[in-house]
Order: structure tokens, then C-alpha cells, then sequence
């Protein structure tokens, strides 16, 4: 598991209480669908505020919120570390 992959689960279940098992790639961001995790605007805010914390990169506020899966935003945040 790479350090954003680890970083995201950490936020997602600690912070927002999200079971392990719905954070797969697939999971979208935004309540758009069944697989969804539910997070509103503000809890997308959260969420890039505390990978920004966690990994030591800059994360915008809309950054989170224009990656639609946990896959795609984990890739943005590996590409960024990289």
C-alpha cells in the first residue's frame, strides 16, 4: 500500500468514521451512487485539509473534490509525492 493509500484510509476511517471496507478504489467521493462514501462539500474540505497534514503536500480544497474515486484521488496524491 503506498503512503497516500495509507494516508486516505487513515483519514477516511479515523476521521469520518468510513469502514475499512468501503474505501476501494472504485468508492466515489460524493454521495453520486451507491458505492458512494457520503461525504458533502465541507467533508471534502476536511478531507484535503487532513491529507494535506498527513502527507506534507499541498492539497487544495477542490482537489478532493474533483477526483470522483479514492483510486483517482490516491494517484493525484502519489503523483504529487513523487
Amino acid at each position: 500500500m503506498s503512503p497516500a493509500q495509507t494516508a486516505v484510509t487513515a483519514v477516511l476511517t479515523q476521521k469520518f468514521e468510513v469502514s475499512p471496507e468501503s474505501i476501494r478504489p472504485e468508492a466515489t467521493l460524493e454521495s453520486l451512487d451507491l458505492d458512494s462514501l457520503d461525504l458533502d462539500s465541507l467533508a471534502l474540505a476536511e478531507l484535503a485539509l487532513a491529507l494535506q497534514e498527513e502527507l506534507g503536500v499541498p492539497v487544495e480544497e477542490d482537489e478532493a473534490a474533483k477526483h470522483s474515486t479514492v483510486g483517482e484521488l490516491v494517484a493525484a496524491l502519489n503523483a504529487k509525492r513523487a
